[in-house]
């Protein structure tokens, strides 16, 4: 006597129900990370464009001072 074949939507279901919640959560931990790095970056691009600037302005006070 063969077997009943038996349906794969319940399996299927799951698999698919569990890896939506799977990536939502791993998505939003993945998606905080890139925010903290996007910040710290510009944080750092921020504070070296002031180093340049503050470098920079100084230069030219020096040329100033020199060329008077």
């Amino acid at each position: 006597m063969p077997l009943q074949p038996k349906s794969f939507w319940p399996a299927l279901a799951a698999f698919v129900g569990a890896s939506f919640t799977y990536t939502y959560v791993v998505a939003r931990g993945e998606g905080n990370a890139m925010d903290g790095a996007r910040t710290r970056w510009q944080q750092q691009k921020m504070r070296g464009e002031q180093a340049i600037s503050a470098h920079g302005q100084a230069m030219l006070e020096q040329e100033q001072k020199h060329s008077h």
